[in-house]
């Protein structure tokens, strides 16, 4: 009975931290700002958002989308997409977990982006490992450092990569290199399940803002 309980524990909070884990990025797949991370949305999980990014001397882009867990390893989404002067295109995405999450492993995810290729189509492979996992308590202000480093095709142009942390744990702090930008912002819970991110994207050429809703479970 007692290592049934430890195992139940234990599995909620996997399921906890995933859940935290998986939040969506600025173009809808759950990730940093524009780059995927290996978390997944749990079964039966989704969200909704929309985001906007204003361009210096480049074409201003809006995305709407929703992301939903179909299985606690297999992620599916759809995004439209718009850039200025250009046709909006509606983008599928898809993005499976192999590995994790397992505190103090390393977790590993592959995915596609744009699977029917309306604009960019983007396959990726993708490491996530959380720093120190176990060793920072949960009482502390900054919690669930991570890192990024992945690799991929299309828009992801190489290799990209990332860190994040949660402040006080209701705001994550990020920085990526996307394969051709650096890019930094937050992501911040305004209201249970509400969040709203910001972001200075290409070295602060670019300003971007978003807003999710999550599940309420």
């Amino acid at each position: 009975m007692r290592r049934l309980l430890i195992a139940v524990v234990v599995i909620l909070l996997i399921a906890l931290a995933s859940a935290a884990w998986a939040q969506p990025s600025l173009i809808g797949p759950s990730g940093l700002m524009r780059t995927p991370t290996a978390g997944t949305l749990d079964a039966l999980q989704f969200n909704v958002g929309v985001s906007n990014m204003w361009a210096d001397g480049g074409p201003d882009e809006s995305y709407v989308y929703a992301n939903v867990g179909l299985t606690s390893r297999l992620e599916l989404g759809i995004t439209r997409a718009e850039l200025e002067d250009v046709e909006a295109e509606t983008l599928l995405n898809v993005k499976f977990r192999f590995l994790g999450p397992i505190p103090g492993k390393l977790t590993l995810a592959a995915g596609v982006t744009d699977i029917t290729d309306q604009v960019d189509q983007s396959a990726y492979v993708v490491l996530t490992h959380e720093i120190g996992a176990g060793a920072i308590s949960s009482g502390e202000p900054f919690t669930h450092p991570q890192v990024h480093f992945g690799a991929g095709s299309g828009q992801l142009d190489g290799l990209f990569g990332g860190l994040s942390v949660t402040y006080a744990g209701k705001t994550d702090l990020m920085l990526e290199y996307d394969g051709s930008d650096v890019n930094m912002g937050l992501r911040h819970v305004v209201l249970p399940r509400l969040s709203l991110a910001a972001a200075a994207l290409g070295t602060f050429d670019d300003l971007a803002l978003g807003l999710y809703l999550a599940s309420p479970w």
